[in-house]
């Protein structure tokens, strides 16, 4: 059986899965249920210094599909607030969770004063946190709500609580910023044992028919699987110029996102929304499939699999530009869905009433077509007509 344990920060992970701070993992009850469902760690759900962002309003989650006609965008946004108490109460909760759990408990921190993360820090040390995730990056908190400038701000933050603890402290960082990989070299060198990546964003969503912001008219955070292509690629692209660990998070619906992540360079993976949406049990099953997905590849150890992918991205100028390739129709295969009659700009693709004729000399051998059909249309090389 493959070995799914990673080390992480000095913390010991019996899987590289943690479940995310957010509702999930709102109190020691529910971050019990995530150790039940197999979670390598927990990240307690973040105590904010504004009190205003210790009450949520209701309802303060919805799902929003949209998307081209025929294809579908989820996105997950919602109102969500932070822990529920004050810091003495969020404290009283680390101890809770640490009683009731073999995991580690990681503390999450959102301050809204520069000399107040020393202190908060400090005291969740105390109540046993065996690290402490670093959180400026809130997408409805003071930072980047007022939209001020990130890293000076987590720059301070997070050297403050390094000065403050013992225990590891990593910062989750926003892409809302110029620079993600420059920001990570950074705030590494200003002590971070690891950096999240990333926060989710700051979303904004209008009902058409009162013309009015949905849910509170305010800002809301926003995720959903369409960001996990935007985390991998800043992951890869940070990797090489960091020796901390990343942390991805965001977009996870199964295990092949799992996977994705860590061949990307994720030294972990955490995961909220998919629990919100679909419950504990999934985490099972992603654990399940990715056992069985690296014994299929005979990988023993799932920390042989971290960076595979990224350590293959190529330069620009590598890019192959050397061949040429059409559009060619299997009809044996094809079932007349004319789903990619519409999708030629080169006007390469007619019909004959039933199905698709692909005049290879028009065809650009851009690739549409066979990733609209996935079924009956493939890419051939120019050179292969003849044997087509």
């Amino acid at each position: 059986m493959a070995n799914l344990s990673v080390e992480f920060s000095g913390l010991k992970l019996k899987n590289p899965l943690i479940a995310a701070s957010a509702g999930t993992t709102k109190d020691a009850l529910h971050c019990r249920q995530a150790q039940d469902a197999g979670f390598g760690a927990v990240i307690l759900k973040s105590i904010q210094e504004e009190s205003v962002n210790r009450y949520n309003p209701f309802p303060r989650m919805t799902v929003i599909r949209n998307g081209i006609s025929g294809y579908h965008a989820d996105t997950f946004m919602t109102y969500e607030q932070a822990f529920e108490g004050n810091l003495k109460e969020y404290c009283d909760e680390i101890k809770k969770a640490k009683e009731m759990l073999d995991i580690p408990v990681i503390a999450s921190l959102n301050c809204a004063r520069e000399e107040t993360w020393a202190e908060y820090a400090v005291e969740c040390e105390k109540a046993g946190a065996d690290a402490i995730e670093v959180v400026p990056s809130c997408p409805v908190g003071a930072f980047v709500r007022e939209g001020v400038e990130f890293y000076p701000i987590a720059s301070k933050a997070v050297r403050d609580v390094r000065e403050a603890v013992k225990i590891p402290a990593g910062l989750k960082m926003t892409q809302q910023m110029a620079n993600p990989i420059v920001c990570a070299m950074d705030l590494e060198k200003d002590g971070a044992d690891w950096l999240t990546m990333f926060n989710r964003s700051v979303g904004f969503e209008v009902d058409i028919e009162t013309m009015e912001p949905i849910m509170h008219k305010g800002f809301c955070g926003h995720g959903g699987p369409w960001v996990i292509q935007s985390v991998m690629h800043w992951i890869a692209a940070t990797r090489s110029h960091v020796k901390c660990p990343i942390s991805a998070t965001g977009g996870v619906t199964n295990y092949e996102d799992v996977i994705r992540y860590l061949l990307s360079g994720a030294a972990n993976v955490q995961i909220a929304s998919l629990i919100y949406m679909k419950g504990f049990d999934e985490i099972r099953k992603i654990l399940e499939q990715m056992e069985q997905y690296l014994e299929k590849h005979s990988v023993k150890n799932v920390t042989d699999i971290i960076g595979v992918a990224a350590e293959k991205v190529l330069p620009l100028d590598k890019a192959d530009r050397s061949r040429r390739y059409f559009a060619q129709v299997d009809y044996e295969k094809c079932v007349g869905c004319k789903k990619c009659f519409p999708v030629c700009i080169y006007g390469a693709i007619s019909n004959d009433g039933k199905q698709p004729v692909i005049d290879s000399e028009k065809c650009d051998g851009c690739g549409l077509c066979s990733q609209i059909c996935g079924r009956a249309i493939t890419m051939k090389g120019k050179g292969d007509r003849d044997n087509g």
